[in-house]
């Protein structure tokens, strides 16, 4: 593509108020768009107690898994991992490259994906690297799934359902369950990105519904809940080794810092401790729930993700600007990341939110909705 091309394209986008731009948003404000949902990464005493017990690990890891990368703490950890879930698992850098690599490794042209509509972008980039066969049901509609597979069932060497448990656009959750139920009775398998799940629900919802045995391939990513970077891959062994064989991504990419897989084994092995958090993150939660009923704010989320969709490009961007100015950081999710007609402004609750600013966002919300449409 020339650059004339590019600078066509970038202005088309502006036109669409959809350009995306870098920047680095104030520091005094009262932010709606962390996923640090515990507020673990802001916590100094944690942050203490870490560097006490990992005083002297390094920055970088300088070389890949499968050259002189595999440090004994990654190695551990995967020990933990596997001990606590009873499953084989692999790290790999983030959620987005342990998504997309279990897909086009494992599955191909031979293969059928059936995917939530609304899955992570990181699933779709893996489906399309895959070439394999795909088929989008509508937004956890398990009757839809079903019928997919009661006609595809028995033309496709594989099929794999793909889903997450917590959407992050629309802050709804898959029924897990439904969806176990339905992989055992069609023959299928399953895989369950818990990207905004992980330690909001503890180890994560398959593991507090006693599912993990019934999912081929769990994936938690640890960006969000687990304030790091990284995720884990939890499969069959077999499975296990053919990703360390065959994963570009995993043999191709500098391995993650020994002090971040330290930071992992961490947050991991301390997981019972955040209960506190948990509790206060459900308590706003419930509590912001309730103010956007009594101010008639519409919301179809059940999560401490809130969407609240406004529809038009321009005016989710006005809204968020707007409440910016009074010290709300909120972002205009805005096409393609949703669908079109869809733009929205997303909150991400966080324990550390305090609650008189839960009351203050919602009355200024509905001011500034009422004010500027």
């Amino acid at each position: 593509m020339k650059l004339t091309e590019m600078q066509e394209e970038l202005n088309h986008f502006e036109q669409e108020n959809r350009l995306r731009k870098v920047e680095t948003k104030p520091g005094n404000m009262t932010n709606f768009s962390s996923n640090d949902y515990l507020g673990l990464a802001g916590q100094l005493p944690l942050r203490k107690k870490f560097y006490e017990e990992y005083p002297y690990l390094s920055l970088s890891s300088s070389s890949s898994r499968l050259i002189d990368g595999s440090y004994a703490i990654v190695m551990e950890l995967e020990r933990k991992i596997e001990e606590i879930y009873a499953k084989p698992t692999l790290c790999f850098n983030s959620g987005f490259d342990a998504n997309s690599s279990v897909i086009e490794t494992i599955f191909s042209k031979k293969s059928l994906i059936l995917t939530d509509r609304l899955n992570h972008a990181s699933i779709y980039d893996g489906i399309l690297a895959s070439e394999s066969k795909f088929l989008r049901y509508s937004h956890l509609n398990m009757k839809a799934l079903e019928n997919l597979l009661q006609k595809y069932k028995n033309q496709y060497e594989d099929i794999l359902i793909v889903s997450e448990s917590v959407y992050s656009m629309d802050g709804d959750c898959a029924d897990l369950e439904t969806l176990v139920t339905l992989k055992k009775q069609y023959g299928v398998q399953l895989m369950i990105d818990e990207a905004h799940s992980y330690a909001v629900y503890g180890y994560g919802i398959a593991y507090e519904k006693h599912l993990l045995s019934d999912i081929d391939y769990l994936i938690l990513p640890l960006g969000k809940g687990g304030a790091s970077m990284g995720a884990f891959v939890l499969c069959d062994e077999i499975a296990k080794q053919y990703l360390i064989n065959r994963s570009r991504k995993f043999i191709y990419s500098t391995a993650l810092p020994p002090v971040n897989h330290a930071w992992n084994y961490f947050i991991l092995t301390h997981m019972a401790d955040f209960e506190k958090e948990r509790q206060e993150l459900f308590r706003k939660q419930k509590l912001i729930y309730q103010l956007l009923k009594e101010e008639n704010i519409p919301t179809t989320s059940t999560t401490h993700i809130v969407s609240i969709v406004i529809g038009e490009n321009e005016k989710a961007n006005r809204l968020s600007k707007a409440l910016l100015q009074k010290g709300f950081l909120i972002q205009a999710i805005k096409e393609p990341t949703v669908p079109k007609n869809t733009a929205r402004l997303r909150l991400s609750l966080t324990s550390s939110i305090p609650e008189e600013e839960i009351k203050r966002f919602v009355k200024e919300l509905r001011y500034e909705m009422d004010f500027l449409f």
